[in-house]
């Protein structure tokens, strides 16, 4: 049974969408919509009262996915017909787009300052994972947005900042449940491209850094710290020095050289898989930050991967989902050191 879309405004459902993309992704803040309709002259030619800066809900089978409001609409019609087009994202694409308030106050987490930021815009800020320590100095620059000012915190903590799909802000790392789901080659997968580079991956990484000088030591009393962290499969000579200051030993300066080579490595593939249908049961959507198991006999690939992107899509083609895949190392993050040695007027 094909999924029910309707966007909701103002109370009132809009259906009968024939073309349809609903995207998701753990590398974007907010999920986004558009939804489009041509229709035969009815007769009345009244046109649908949606307009932009609209709050709206797209939802699916009566669930929300998508909770914000409309940015852009278009209309266009002949002698014979109309169409209509709509697209928006969730709340938190606000964030993205308007200038951070100015406040400062001490000793907050990244879940404090979440809230504060977000609670102009009627945002509810919740984390999935332990988001760390309170910061005891943080520099920021003035007139960033908000989700710059957020994406700055969120790296010294290794998290990541998604939509919950309801207007809300959720604080997550990278997945690590399982779905009950298999896209295997000859089964459930109706198409694949798949990408590989070499560009950004080195032979070996080199990690440097000096930790901060205590009263009476100089640079000369062994607090220059050095880690190398090799990549196998790139044989020939590619050497890659990273200089990370504020590491505080040895054992985080060689985890700061392998975290540069799981990421290049992880973010070297990456893999789009185009399935039948919205949902991979018969009863949910394919979910963002989810591992899926993968068996592809064209590729030679069994691999569990992390689910990055969700796109849900209606045409001519009929209703299918474009999933893409990388390795999971991609998105686990590794916190930074902080930085900056004043509070910052964000």
């Amino acid at each position: 049974m094909q999924p029910d879309l309707r966007l909701k405004v103002d109370g009132t459902l809009y259906g009968g969408w024939q073309d349809i993309r609903i995207r998701r992704s753990i590398e974007q803040i907010a999920g986004t919509f558009e939804l489009g309709v041509t229709e035969r002259w009815s007769g009345q030619g009244t046109p649908r009262p949606i307009r932009p800066g609209a709050e709206c809900q797209v939802l699916i089978d009566g669930k929300p996915v998508i909770t914000g409001y409309v940015d852009d609409v278009n209309i266009s019609y002949d002698a014979n017909s109309h169409t209509v087009s709509v697209s928006g994202r969730d709340k938190t694409g606000d964030l993205v787009d308007s200038t951070a308030i100015e406040f400062g106050f001490p000793n907050f987490t990244i879940l404090d300052v979440a809230k504060r930021l977000c609670q102009p815009f009627g945002i509810v800020v919740s984390a999935e994972t332990d988001v760390g320590g309170k910061f005891s100095t943080y520099k920021q620059n003035p007139g960033d947005s908000v989700f710059a000012a957020l994406d700055g915190a969120a790296k010294i903590r290794g998290v990541m900042l998604m939509s919950d799909g309801n207007g809300g802000l959720v604080i997550a790392r990278a997945g690590t449940t399982r779905l009950p789901a298999l896209l295997a080659t000859g089964d459930n997968i109706l198409a694949c491209s798949a990408s590989f580079s070499h560009k950004d991956r080195f032979s070996e990484y080199t990690v440097t850094s000096q930790q901060e000088l205590e009263d009476g030591q100089t640079y000369t009393d062994g607090l220059f710290l050095k880690a190398t962290s090799k990549d196998s499969i790139i044989t020939r000579y590619r050497p890659l020095t990273v200089i990370a200051d504020k590491l505080n030993d040895l054992k985080s300066t060689q985890e700061r050289a392998d975290y540069e080579r799981n990421v290049r490595y992880a973010k070297s593939q990456q893999f789009q898989y185009s399935v039948q249908g919205w949902k991979y049961d018969d009863a949910n959507l394919w979910p963002i930050n989810c591992l899926v198991a993968v068996k592809d006999d064209f590729l030679g690939l069994d691999a569990d991967l992390l689910i990055t992107g969700v796109d849900l899509l209606l045409n001519d083609s009929g209703t299918r989902t474009e999933l893409t895949l990388m390795p999971r190392e991609g998105f686990d993050l590794l916190p930074l050191p902080e930085e900056g040695d004043t509070w910052p007027t964000l």
